[in-house]
């Protein structure tokens, strides 16, 4: 194994050299990695070091009714070390110690914003260390816990990777912020007109930033990622105290690509006047029957069941006698089985485009430097296959490059791209909702229900997360709340309903679907690794898409939550 990465370190240079590439800060991983080679501790040696550095500006700005309420520009240049020993067979990942041993630290969590070569090669030799005795110390641990212990599965610890040269040049971040000062003002005094929205703010956040990534496979990455978005969120009360909400959101990778300001201030305008309408809603009630999701309601239902399963769960080494049991993936039982209708075809591509334009899950390589491939997660209503990091587990080992966002015990975690949805024999809007109705009636229910938005990604409070978490939801999994949802009468009248949420929700309820429509549009958002994937947390994000045509279910439950 040293023999494999001492032969491929000249390629990281010799890639740089090759294509012409001048950058000092790839130089500099370079040389490092060279002199990290070199560390040794009770005969333990690294076989693999990564670093990674996100360097770029993010300027947020945030507004409400017209006027500005902060507005911060911050450059930033943020280093990643990653090292392990052993070997990819067995090393001090995957295990309960991994990232909890924590070694003293002489190196600075940012590194200067005005290049510095020996700043920064002396800031990578700390943290190199630093990582390193870490390393070493969860080697150790992981071996005493195994001393006792046969495993019932052998698994690798980590998967060989080919080396990847993808160069592309670096952003050049240039935010103009009286210009999204401006735009957030204009867009926040939209609720100034509606009495009953009692608390309502706009934010916006331009990201520009490059990512650089080199590892002692050979691998050397430098692509930018930016990203524009736009979120206003307004709530009021109802009459019995209950709050009522609602939010909206656009994203994408330029200032050019956003909706139009006039677009956004309509939507803004029909999402207040929902609000306010709501206050005076009346409360749901229990409710067991046809529930048609509308195109965009139905994305979002779809990813929190389907794409948020998509990664096969590995339990960790962990202290004898104290096991750790991660709950697995619905669908990593499911490979080979049916989980959707036999007219569904689902993949995650990459690459995916809409009218055009790339959708907003596109990308150039995941957080581990791996292109992302376009995967053909089901065909015919039979589960093919999931989604890969470079931690092998069961059945697989190899990425698919979706490790996109940090995951637990030295791995990425793996989530879509632009998840894509297909169905044959889908019927326009008309006859979708006629049949609908057709099934309320056959049901002799006074209304059926229709979904046109969930709280996702989630607008909640914490404290509101925490009760719909621990509401159990009848055994099924936890899904966000709807906004917007009606009740349909026989005679074609819509009234909106508040204070209702899904019970025994589950993936196996997508076999289930019985009709789908043709109007699918792309649902895009910011993808973190909070619950929900709750809007401003989890640290990290990614760009995530989902384009699904509404869905109609012959039957589903809504109850009313039990506390005040």
């Amino acid at each position: 194994m040293k023999r494999r990465v001492f032969l491929s370190l000249p390629l990281t240079a010799a890639a740089l050299r090759a294509q012409k590439i001048d950058d000092p800060i790839l130089e500099a991983m370079a040389a490092e990695l060279s002199r990290s080679l070199q560390l040794k501790i009770a005969g333990e040696v690294p076989y693999f070091i990564e670093y990674s550095v996100e360097d770029g500006v993010n300027m947020t700005c945030s507004a409400s009714l017209g006027g500005l309420i902060q507005s911060v520009v911050s450059p930033y240049r943020i280093p990643r070390v990653q090292l392990r020993v052993g070997s990819y067979e067995f090393d001090n990942s995957n295990a309960v110690f991994t990232g909890q041993v924590r070694s003293a630290r002489f190196d600075s969590g940012r590194w200067p914003l005005e290049y510095n070569r020996q700043q920064i090669q002396q800031d990578l030799w700390l943290a190199t260390d630093r990582a390193y005795k870490s390393a070493v110390q969860e080697f150790t641990l992981k071996k005493s816990a195994l001393q006792n212990v046969t495993l019932s599965e052998k698994l690798n610890d980590f998967a060989k990777q080919p080396k990847v040269s993808k160069f592309q040049p670096p952003a050049k971040p240039k935010p103009d912020e009286k210009k999204w000062n401006d735009v957030a003002r204009r867009l926040s005094q939209a609720f100034a007109a509606y009495p009953k929205i009692l608390e309502s703010r706009v934010d916006v956040e331009d990201s520009s930033s490059t990512f650089y990534l080199s590892n002692t496979e050979g691998s050397v990455v430098r692509v930018p990622e930016t990203v524009v978005s736009v979120r206003a969120r307004a709530e009021g009360y109802a009459a019995d105290g209950s709050i009522v909400r609602n939010h909206r959101f656009f994203h994408a990778f330029s200032l050019d690509a956003l909706p139009p300001e006039a677009e956004m201030k309509r939507e803004l305008d029909a999402m207040a006047k929902q609000v306010t309408a709501l206050a005076d809603a009346p409360v749901g009630e229990a409710y067991t029957g046809p529930i048609l999701f509308e195109s965009l309601a139905a994305g979002q239902l779809f990813f929190q069941l389907f794409g948020a399963q998509l990664q096969a769960m590995r339990d960790p080494v962990s202290v004898p006698g104290r096991p750790v049991n991660l709950p697995p993936s619905d669908l990593e039982s499911r490979l080979g089985s049916r989980v959707l209708p036999e007219t569904f075809d689902v993949v995650d591509d990459p690459d995916a485009k809409w009218n055009g334009r790339p959708l907003f899950g596109n990308n150039e390589a995941d957080f581990q430097g791996v292109p992302p491939q376009r995967v053909t997660l089901v065909e015919k209503g039979t589960m093919k296959t999931l989604l890969y990091s470079r931690q092998p587990v069961r059945g697989h080992e190899g990425s698919t490059g979706h490790g996109r966002l940090p995951g637990g015990f030295g791995h990425a975690s793996a989530v879509p791209t632009n998840l894509i949805v297909t169905a044959r024999e889908s019927v326009s809007r008309e006859e979708l909702r006629k049949k609908f109705m057709d099934i309320v009636a056959q049901r002799r229910k006074p209304y059926g229900i229709v979904v046109r938005r969930l709280d996702y990604p989630s607008s909640a409070s914490s404290t509101e997360l925490r009760r719909l978490a621990g509401s159990g939801n009848g055994g099924g999994k936890i899904v966000s709340l709807p906004l917007e949802i009606f009740r349909v009468y026989p005679d074609g009248r819509e009234e909106a309903i508040r204070g209702v949420r899904f019970r025994g929700v589950n993936t196996r309820l997508l076999r289930d679907i019985v009709a789908t429509g043709t109007d699918a549009v792309p649902m895009e958002f910011l993808l973190n690794t909070a619950p929900l994937a709750l809007m401003g947390a989890g640290g990290y994000v990614v760009g995530a898409s989902v384009t699904c045509p509404s869905l109609l279910f012959d039957e589903m439950e809504l109850e009313r939550p039990s506390e005040e």
